[in-house]
C-alpha cells in the first residue's frame, strides 16, 4: 500500500511538472501588413470580422486592428513564452521577436530604452504617422524599460 502511495505521489509530481512547463507557452495570432505587424494573443479571444473588404480584429470590445484586406500579407500562428513582464504591455505596443512595435503614438514624441542598470541605451524619436519598431535583437538579454512621456513599460529581450 505503501508503494502504491509512493508511486502516486511520483506520478502526480511529473505530471503537475511537464504540465507547468507547459502552461507558460501563450499561442499569438502575428498579422502582418503592409503598414507594420500586430500581434494578438489568442488567449484574449479576439474576434475577426471581414466586411467590405476591410479586416477588424477586436478584443473584449475594443479595435486593435482595422485594415483592408488587399494590405494583409500574411497572418501566423506562435507559441511564445510568457513572463509576468511581457504581459503587462500597455495597449498599443506589441513584443515579438525581439522588436516592440508601438501604434498610435504621438508623431515626434521622443522613446527612451533603458536597461535594468538604468543606463540609457537607445533613444528613438516616433515617425509619422505614429509607429515604431523598437529592435531589442542587437541588445544583450535581459530587462528593458521602454520610457515614452506618457507611459513606462517593461519587456524581457530573450
Amino acid at each position: 500500500m505503501k508503494i502504491k502511495k509512493s508511486l502516486f505521489v511520483v506520478l502526480a509530481l511529473l505530471l503537475g511538472v511537464s504540465m507547468g512547463a507547459r502552461a507558460d507557452v501563450v499561442k499569438y495570432l502575428v498579422l502582418s501588413t503592409t503598414d507594420g505587424q500586430q500581434v494578438i494573443a489568442l488567449a484574449d479571444n479576439p474576434v475577426m470580422t471581414v466586411s467590405g473588404g476591410v479586416l477588424k480584429v477586436s478584443v473584449g470590445g475594443v479595435e486593435k486592428v482595422s485594415t483592408s484586406l488587399s494590405n494583409v500579407r500574411e497572418y501566423t500562428f506562435q507559441d511564445q513564452r510568457a513572463t509576468a513582464i511581457s504581459e503587462i504591455l500597455a495597449d498599443g505596443y506589441n513584443l515579438s521577436a525581439g522588436h516592440v512595435f508601438m501604434s498610435n503614438v504621438k508623431a515626434g514624441e521622443t522613446i527612451t530604452v533603458y536597461g535594468a542598470d538604468s543606463r540609457r541605451v537607445s533613444v528613438q524619436r516616433v515617425a509619422a504617422d505614429g509607429r515604431l519598431d523598437i529592435d531589442l535583437t542587437a541588445l544583450p538579454k535581459g530587462v528593458y524599460i521602454i520610457k515614452s512621456p506618457t507611459t513606462s513599460i517593461k519587456v524581457l529581450n530573450e
